[in-house]
């Protein structure tokens, strides 16, 4: 996990199944304890992704809300866009193709509030 002044980043590469899930979950419960004015969830270097893990990124963006805090996914892989938009999942998880956009978006939420 890496924070900035604007957000904390939570960076994943390789596969997110059974094994990795737990891990992934973990680290997002711990970003979002550290009460981050922002999160950054980066999927880019993801080659497979679990339905867990899709569980995990859900109660991750939910809670993120529950606590008033924005978050964005960075993926452009697609074994995270495809199972995310077959299930229609793109209405509540929040897909940027890069972390740039993900910024913009973030600091644009945060001006609306």
């Amino acid at each position: 996990m890496t924070t900035t002044t604007d957000a904390s980043i939570v960076t994943v590469e390789g596969e997110l199944d059974l094994a990795t899930t737990p891990r992934l979950r973990n680290q997002l419960d711990a970003a979002l304890k550290s009460r981050p004015t922002a999160l950054i969830i980066d999927l880019d270097a993801v080659g497979f992704c679990s339905s867990g893990a899709l569980s995990a990124l859900l109660e991750a963006v939910t809670n993120a809300h529950a606590r008033g805090i924005p978050c964005a996914i960075v993926a452009t892989q697609r074994a995270v866009i495809r199972p995310v938009k077959l299930l229609r999942l793109d209405r509540i998880l929040p897909l940027h193709t890069d972390r740039a956009e993900a910024e913009t978006w973030l600091a644009l939420v945060a001006r609306l509030r």
